[in-house]
């Protein structure tokens, strides 16, 4: 006879599935206690959230199609609707989102190869900041 490990009177499932705790590996709980880290999170995340709100208020005014990129003349070689201007917050998340977990991986090891990833969140933030300003004030004309 084989024991499968299922006994009818003990009453826990075989597997608990817990998100908070799979999440909590994954990051890693050593990155929360670091205060310099903590703040290069929360900078990334204000620099998204500043980057949506910036997007969404100057969105019923900017013109229909945009010059999206230059290339090294200086002319434009994309034009597209102005709802891809709300790619940038996106792109911003996707990168913080990799560096936060990639950074939650290594901290407990490497805690400056954590920051430098959190800090190069932070940057990829004010560049999508920067290009999405300069998008906004060419549509103008200016």
């Amino acid at each position: 006879m084989v024991d499968a490990g299922l006994h009818p009177r003990r009453g826990r499932p075989l597997a608990v599935f817990q998100p908070l705790t799979i999440l909590r590996g994954i990051v890693g709980a050593s990155l929360w206690r670091d205060p310099v880290a903590v703040g290069l999170i929360v900078t990334s995340l204000a620099g998204i959230g500043a980057l949506a709100a910036y997007v969404h208020a100057w969105m019923p005014s900017l013109p229909h199609l945009l010059p999206l990129h230059y290339n090294s003349q200086g002319s434009v070689d994309l034009i597209g609707p102005r709802t891809d201007l709300y790619k940038m917050p996106g792109i911003g998340g996707i990168v913080f989102l990799s560096d936060l977990v990639l950074g939650g991986f290594v901290h407990r090891r490497e805690r400056l190869a954590a920051l430098i990833l959190l800090g190069a969140s932070v940057l990829v933030q004010i560049m999508l900041i920067v290009a999405t300003i300069n998008i906004v004030r060419l549509a103008f004309g200016d």
